[in-house]
């Protein structure tokens, strides 16, 4: 046997030895050898790896420390839908959800699998006859990121398993309680920001384009759903647990199988008591039906499964004291008070700021600066005033007057329909906030570019207007000097600017902050007119004839259109090579049924209803959010409520599934024709 043999098979023995070593100690909790015996191992590896680097392996347990630098990540479309979960709030609404499942399924009792529900961040694997070959995030549970790199830092996580053809598993990963605490404690050390949460700390650290940091945040993982179990012969979702458990990935031990709506409260109550003392914080839990078979019987919502609920722990309260209100206006000119709180630690977060709405929430609860105040998370993540403890009142603190001009530029504001504006469009804080937004990652999603970065380089005259993010790169001098700004987080920061450019166009048109357009009027926008050019040159009429947008947005778009500034900005955008073109346009369905029709669906299908609404829009069909004379038919689902009713009462045609699927079949057999 020669010496490159002899070397290739004692890095299979090393490898093999080291994943088994990682699993016991990461997913069993029953280490086998010392650290020194372990850390002798990995030396021992990794010389063999540097000796011959054609041998290594990509899944090299040596690999699990990181190392890999990515340039940003790579967007992956999910094989199935990565739905959310509905949530309820007390245990009457869990008794009603009980009481619909028994009634969909006809069952007196249902069996139901109670989770714990860890506070981290939602993630997907992809095997290939045993092999890991991609993690991703949920993102909008359509679309998420590849952050494979990353997820092999996570040592609890399987590389291997044995299973022939595709798996697809998923989880959650989080950071335990103790990580989190040695996090903070190093960033103190360096100065640096603490972070609030787990649950902030695990989605940063697994979102960081150099692994080796995230190796070094001590990320864990527990996995909890396989979308394929039916197919693969589970008939309980308890069982394909089980079989995940026997494959070598870490399930949570806390969760457990109950019979009827009485176990699961009983078990909401012990983890009540238990919360605190779980190495990891949870926020609720979660109670899905067992029975794998009744998820299509029981249904789907536009978002979410109806066979699994959400129960969410009644939110902490922390009294503290309202030191200041501060001012701040938003992109859109609306006036927004903030309460700056004296710091205190409500549901795991150290919160020291919460907003107060408009100035009549302000006067209703009548918050006024000095007082004592009663502090919740609303939903357990936003921080909200639920009272004025008016006994603590001192007998100096003053009504708080709402001021009548702007902080930032001094011009008058103005109420509209219960909320305060700026009306001028070169405020400051406006165009701070605009940038904010463009950079955020509801519009072009740089990474890196946080609200800090922005405000300092909005103040020295660097970044004014969107299109300055890209001339960034000339001021790298400049920038240098800036806290925090080294050689690599600048390459990194003007790579992900870069990297922009290449977004769709319903992203960048999101980014431009027109008022009234969101996500998903930018998407209608972008679909019907493809490129800005369109868009720009579109009427009023033309604009307020598409589905969801009114007259008064179609006004605003106009009006955004007509200011030479904001032509300015996206002439210097496109010039700067930011993409303005739909990159993947609808080829226009053949003539059919479908075709022109508005609709609206309603109630419950057989799948979830994002599926059935692209089937149709792809023949041409246009959804529609509510039901009136324009609608041309309504899909019913069972459980169906006032849209059908209203649909009835305005003779629309009514389809039952049963009744569009052989429509749905004929119309797409012509488009392939």
């Amino acid at each position: 046997m020669d010496e490159l043999e002899r070397d290739r098979r004692r890095m299979e023995e090393l490898t093999a030895l080291l994943n088994r070593y990682n699993h016991e100690y990461y997913v069993l909790d029953n280490p086998t050898v010392s650290d020194a015996e372990y850390d002798s191992l990995m030396e021992e590896l990794e010389r063999l790896e540097r000796k011959h680097p054609s041998l290594k392996d990509r899944l090299s347990p040596t690999s699990r420390v990181g190392g890999m630098v990515s340039e940003g990540f790579r967007k992956v479309t999910h094989r199935k839908y990565m739905l959310s979960i509905a949530d309820v709030f007390n245990e009457e609404e869990l008794l009603r959800f009980d009481e619909t499942i028994r009634r969909l399924t006809g069952l007196d009792c249902v069996d139901y699998m109670a989770e714990v529900k860890i506070d981290g961040l939602a993630c997907s694997l992809l095997y290939q006859d045993g092999e890991l070959v991609q993690g991703s995030t949920r993102g909008d549970g359509t679309v998420g990121e590849d952050v494979t790199n990353n997820v092999l830092t996570i040592k609890s996580i399987p590389t291997r398993v044995d299973f022939d053809g595709e798996l697809e598993v998923r989880g959650e990963v989080f950071m335990p309680k103790n990580s989190l605490a040695e996090l903070n404690a190093r960033r103190k050390e360096n100065g640096e920001p603490l972070f609030a949460n787990a649950r902030n700390a695990a989605a940063g650290s697994l979102r960081q384009l150099d692994s080796a940091v995230t190796a070094k945040r001590k990320l864990d993982a527990y996995w909890y759903y396989v979308p394929d179990a039916l197919e693969m012969g589970f008939r309980r979702h308890s069982d394909s647990l089980d079989y995940l458990s026997s494959l070598g990935f870490r399930t949570n031990p806390e969760r457990r199988r109950v019979h009827g709506i009485e176990e699961v409260l009983n078990y909401v109550h012990e983890y009540h008591a238990k919360r605190p003392s779980l190495p990891y914080d949870i926020d609720g839990l979660v109670i899905k039906v067992d029975d794998l078979s009744l998820y299509d019987r029981i249904g789907y919502t536009m978002k979410t499964p109806k066979w699994e609920i959400a129960y969410k722990f009644p939110p902490e309260q922390q009294v503290t004291k309202v030191e200041d209100i501060l001012i701040t206006v938003g992109r859109t000119g609306r006036v927004v008070p903030t309460a700056a709180l004296a710091p205190v630690r409500v549901a795991g977060s150290l919160i020291a700021r919460a907003t107060l709405n408009n100035e009549d929430y302000i006067r209703d609860k009548d918050i006024r600066i000095g007082d004592y105040v009663l502090l919740h998370k609303a939903g357990d993540v936003i921080p909200e005033v639920e009272r004025v403890l008016l006994e603590r009142r001192a007998k100096d603190v003053l009504p708080y007057v709402f001021p009548t001009t702007c902080p930032y530029c001094h011009q008058d504001l103005v109420r509209v329909q219960g909320q305060t504006y700026c009306q001028n469009e070169h405020c400051p804080s406006r165009k701070i906030n605009k940038l904010i937004f463009f950079a955020s990652d509801q519009a072009m999603d740089i990474d890196g570019m946080g609200e800090r970065l922005i405000e300092s380089l909005f103040n020295q005259g660097l970044l004014l207007r969107t299109p300055d993010f890209y001339s960034l790169k000339d001021h790298k001098e400049e920038m240098m000097l800036m806290d925090g700004m080294g050689e690599k987080s600048f390459s990194s920061l003007m790579n992900a600017i870069e990297n922009s450019k290449k977004n769709d166009f319903p992203m960048t048109l999101c980014g431009l902050a027109i008022p009234l357009i969101g996500k998903k009027t930018a998407q209608i926008l972008a679909n019907h007119f493809q490129t800005v050019d369109a868009l720009i040159s579109a009427s009023v009429e033309e604009l307020s004839s598409l589905t969801d947008v009114g007259e008064q947005t179609a006004r605003t778009i106009r009006k955004y259109f007509e200011d030479p500034q904001n032509l300015d900005d996206v002439r210097r955008l496109r010039e700067a090579g930011v993409n303005f073109s739909l990159l993947h346009p609808r080829k226009r369905a053949k003539e059919n049924f479908f075709q022109g029709k508005r609709f609206v669906l309603t109630g419950t299908i057989s799948v979830p209803r994002e599926v059935m609404t692209k089937r149709l829009e792809d023949l041409g069909g246009i959804s529609s959010s509510s039901v009136s004379r324009k609608t041309d038919f309504v899909l019913a689902g069972r459980d169906a409520g006032s849209k059908l009713a209203k649909a009835e009462a305005l003779s629309i045609r009514v389809y039952s599934e049963e009744e569009i699927l052989p429509l749905l079949a004929e119309a797409e057999k012509s488009q392939q024709e």
